[in-house]
């Protein structure tokens, strides 16, 4: 039979929930993710405009489900992927890992490489399987030469670690460089962060750093904003506060909502800035006005503070 790709299992879940009512199924999209998914922007829009619904329960996913399940019962390498990943994230379907471990064992035999990468965290967390670190490393391996840059970079720590395998801190970090040109950005943190602890390498603030503002620059708005505060506050030995704050904004215009917060907080507490309340008030007004609920506690607790009967609760009484 002719073997179908993402795309097409991507055109199968979207043509059957496009005009469901329910919440729940839009839900299940974005959690089910297919690569290169071209409705995510829709199923966003759709779970606003249904709104705070109180039954999540998918209507129409269910019968994609079923479709997918056809093609994997006609032996289709991608579909019997996304069954086990159904089952194993529980999407549409009740959570039940060992039947993600059953489909994506089918997988492997079909040559799905993100079978064996999938199957190889299970091994590695003991998931639905007896934990075996040995399996994991094998399973992640071929994963990895199979192009799943995710499990590549998982090699490379495993082999940091010598988990599963003899250790081999040289190829580790090759392989987690390699993980970072391929895509998978979060294997630049790892490598910022081992520069930066001096673990399995010299320890290099400056390579740290660079690490970072690389996986920044690839558009990492979380990454952009920790970057920010570390260089506004001074984190690991390098200040530059002006670019600091302009990367904390930055991730604030990109959505990233911990960075109102953890902008007021700089002001409030006068971390490599000059103390400023009415400064710190005004990026809590702001996160709140962008929904965030740690902004809303943060200035009541602030309020609170300045209010000449506060007691700190956490402070044990005197007597």
């Amino acid at each position: 039979m002719h073997q179908i790709d993402d795309t097409e299992i991507d055109r199968i879940i979207w043509e059957e929930i496009r005009n469901s009512p329910s919440r729940g199924d839009f839900i299940c999209y974005t959690i089910h993710a297919p690569a290169n998914g071209k409705h995510t922007e829709d199923a966003h829009k759709r779970i606003n405009e249904i709104g705070d619904a109180e039954d999540l329960r998918p209507l129409y996913y269910p019968r994609a489900i079923e479709r997918i399940r056809k093609l994997a019962d006609e032996g289709d390498a991608t579909a019997l992927f996304h069954m086990g990943k159904i089952h194993a994230m529980g999407i549409g379907v009740t959570q039940d890992f060992v039947s993600a471990v059953e489909w994506y064992e089918k997988a492997i035999k079909a040559g799905e490489p993100r079978a064996f990468a999938n199957l190889g965290w299970f091994y590695q967390s003991g998931f639905g399987v007896r934990k075996s670190a040995k399996k994991a490393f094998e399973l992640l391996s071929r994963g990895a030469d199979g192009g799943v840059v995710s499990a590549r970079a998982a090699v490379g720590m495993m082999l940091l670690t010598g988990e599963g395998c003899i250790a081999n801190a040289e190829k580790g970090m090759g392989m987690l460089e390699a993980a970072f040109d391929s895509g998978y950005t979060n294997a630049g943190n790892h490598l910022a962060d081992m520069y930066f602890a001096g673990r399995f390498v010299s320890r290099d603030i400056e390579e740290g750093h660079r690490w970072l503002f690389k996986v920044a620059e690839q558009g990492d708005v979380r990454t952009t904003a920790i970057l920010g505060h570390y260089l506004v506050a001074g984190t690991h030995g390098m200040t530059d506060v002006e670019k600091g704050l302009s990367l904390l904004e930055a991730a604030i215009e990109q959505g990233y909502m911990p960075a109102y917060a953890w902008l007021a907080s700089l002001y409030k507490t006068g971390t490599g800035v000059e103390k400023n309340g009415d400064s710190a008030r005004k990026w809590y007004e702001k996160g709140i006005a962008a929904g965030s609920r740690e902004c809303e506690d943060a200035l009541a607790r602030m309020l609170a503070e300045n209010h000449p009967g506060f007691i700190d609760p956490e402070e044990k009484p005197l007597h």
